[in-house]
This record gives C-alpha cells, structure tokens and sequence, in this order.
C-alpha cells in the first residue's frame, strides 16, 4: 500500500505526498486552487457542475462556455497535482455533471483529524491526562485560520468560524484542566499561541497574563497587560472587562522585603526622570487616587472636580479613533498640572482629576483642553466635549 498524501488546510493550504508537495503559494490559477479546496473541504460529497461553476465564475462573467472552461480548470488541477509524483487512481474524479476528490486515495487531512481529537478530548468521563493528550494533538494541527488566503470567499467564512470556534472551545478547556494540574508553563505557551492566532480572544489574553505573574514574571505580565489594553482600546475599540483591571490590582500589589529601613522605601517611591506633567495612570489606580482626594475633601473642605473629556464621531473607524486619543493625550500634558490626575475611562473618554480649583477655574482648564485640542487636529473628524462635576464627600460616608 502507498503511503497516503497528507494535506494541510488550517494556516495555508498544502499536500504532500512523501518528499514532493504542491501549496497554494505556488505561481498557480487562483481558480485551480479554490477548486481543489473545494473538493477537498467537502471530500465526502460529488459536487456537481453548476455548483463548481458559480463557485469559479461570478455572474459579471458572460459569455463564456462554462462547461469547457471547468474541463480547463479540472485539466490544469490534475496538472498541478500531478507534481507529487502520486501513481495511484486519479486523485480527481470525474463522472458526467459531478466532481469529487477520489474516496478509494489514501489521504490525511488535517480538519478531520483536528475535529476527531476535540471529540476526544471532549470526553469529560475520560482521564484528565488523556483529555489534554487529545488537546495538544489537536494544537498541533492548528497553525492558524482555515484556508487564510480564501478567508473572504463566502464558502470559507463559515467553515472557518466553524473550526475556529472548535479551536478556542478546546483552548479553554484545556486552560481549565491544565489549571487544575497547576501546568502554568504549559498555560503561557498555549495562551501566547492563541493570542497570536486571535488576538482578540479575552480568555487567552488573561490566562497569558496571570501565568506570567504567577510564575514570578511580574514585569513581563505587566507589559502584555498594558499591550493588551492598548490593543482593545485602540485596535479593536472596546473595553478591557471587570476582570483585567481585577487582575491588575492583583498583580500591582507586589510582596514587599519585611525589614526594609525607611531611606529605602524613600527610594522606591521617588519617581525616576519625572517630567513636571499631570500624572497619567491605570483607572484601577485613579480609584485609589479619587478615594484619597475624597476623604481629603471630607475633612479641610477643599474642592476636587472631575473633567470627563469624550470624543465622537461619526465614522466607525478604531483607527481614526486611536490617533485622536493619542492626540489628546497629549493635549491634557500640555494644558495640565503635575498635580492633576489623568485616566483613559474608555474608548474615547479621559477622567482628569483637578484638585485645589474652583468651579471657574476648572471650566477654563476644560476649555483650555477642547480649544488646544481643536487647533492640533486639523485632519481629524472628531469632536470633543467636555463636563464637570464636583467630588462629593458624602458618597463616601457608610
């Protein structure tokens, strides 16, 4: 028996029959390849001929002869594949108005095989062990998006929803069982892969970062926590959920030496090339910073604001949106205090603290910032606006 072709579809498309192999990153008609994938996704069914032709030819290509341009394409796929040196029974088979890949052809196929481990590993009655041995199987065939280069073509779509979403059920799943067998290296590497695949995918995003710092990688868990924030605010325009900033008061709140002298803490706590500028912070800290200012209010009477900027516009464009977040960042540095407070709130919101200033005070502060910030954004469509409110002492009585 010949050894079977094996054929790769999840990042990339291709098959390779012992040491030869064809991939669609070959200089080959687009419309040979997506015929062969066709065929292939969907192995166990004969596709018939008006199918594969309004696959192939959109509707806006009249007049051609659709059934000797498919003779074409199915000549120049068999051409393609013949570079694998297979000498067996026609890969493609042929027979009056439908098409199939050959069933009797021995082949490996890495959907199949990746949908057969997740059913494995899915088993919940089966060992723990033996659950995750299915799981790193299925990882391991899962190099990225099924079949990346025809991803907007409206037959991919959903298969490839299909299989990513298997592929990030069985990512938590595991996550959860490699919890419980306190595997956090095992975690970090499987979250990093995933977050390479889906950056957007939350749950991979925290696992990466709590393994990080519950393996002693504080710095490191503190830098991808910040680029994920970043990433969700600015690329995909959302906000980062209760559990990020949770995890970030965790980690933030680091085990101190028990017998440091206090020319020591001093040390600590001084601030390293400080520019004489608003201190800007994690909303987690501007809490903290916001509760202090309360109680301060509460006992001399002084007056603190709150300044909510919010920008808007029309166009649902994350990256308009970044740029103009950037811009007023440093539009608040440049109008600001070094004694005021600044925190992102949102996608397209800052709170600021303003301490020892009254009402009229704050108000110019607010327009200050929205007249600057108008001047310095001449290609931005994006409108900004501003409102006050005073800090009331009594929300914080019991």
């Amino acid at each position: 028996m010949s050894d079977p072709i094996r054929i790769t579809m999840f990042g990339g498309f291709q098959l390779t029959y012992g040491t030869n192999s064809v991939s669609d990153q070959d200089n080959r008609s687009k419309k040979v390849w997506t015929l062969l994938k066709y065929l292939i996704t969907f192995h166990d069914h004969e596709i018939h001929h008006n199918t594969l032709t309004n696959l192939l030819w959109s509707n806006s290509e009249g007049g051609i002869d659709s059934e000797n341009a498919l003779k074409t394409i199915l000549h120049r796929a068999r051409t393609t594949l013949s570079a694998l040196g297979y000498t067996g029974n026609k890969l493609i088979l042929h027979h009056r108005e439908t098409y199939c890949f050959n069933p009797d052809v021995s082949f490996i196929l890495d959907i199949d095989q990746f949908e057969e481990y997740c059913e494995a590993a899915g088993k919940i009655e089966l060992p723990t062990q033996e659950r995750l041995k299915n799981y790193r199987l299925a990882f391991s065939l899962y190099k990225g998006r099924f079949l990346p280069n025809n991803s907007e073509e409206d037959w991919v779509i959903p298969v490839s929803g299909y299989y990513h979403s298997l592929y990030l059920n069985a990512v938590h799943e595991s996550i959860e069982l490699l919890l419980k067998s306190e595997c956090l290296p095992e975690i970090t590497a499987l979250c990093f892969k995933t977050s390479e695949i889906d950056p957007y995918d939350e749950t991979a995003r925290y696992h990466l970062i709590r393994s990080l710092y519950l393996r002693g990688k504080t710095k490191e868990a503190l830098d991808e926590y910040r680029y994920v924030i970043h990433l969700f605010y600015d690329t995909y325009g959302i906000n980062p959920s209760d559990k990020f900033i949770a995890l970030y008061r965790e980690i933030t709140q680091e085990t101190h030496s028990p017998n440091a002298d206090l020319s020591a803490i001093l040390t600590r706590l001084r601030e390293q090339n400080i520019k004489r500028c608003p201190y800007f912070c994690d909303f987690s800290v501007f809490q903290n910073l916001y509760h202090i200012e309360a109680r301060s209010a509460d006992r001399n009477g002084q007056s603190v604001f709150l300044c909510l900027i919010t920008l808007t516009t029309s166009q649902s464009d994350h990256s308009l949106m970044a740029a103009a977040m950037a811009k007023m960042a440093d539009t608040i540095e440049q109008c600001l205090r070094a004694g005021d407070a600044c925190s992102r709130y949102s996608v397209n919101q800052y709170v600021i603290m303003l301490s020892a200033a009254n009402y009229e005070n704050c108000m110019m502060i607010g327009s200050r910032i929205i007249r600057t910030f108008q001047n310095a954004k001449p290609k931005l469509n994006i409108t900004a606006d501003y409102v006050l409110s005073e800090l009331e002492p009594s929300l914080f009585e019991a």
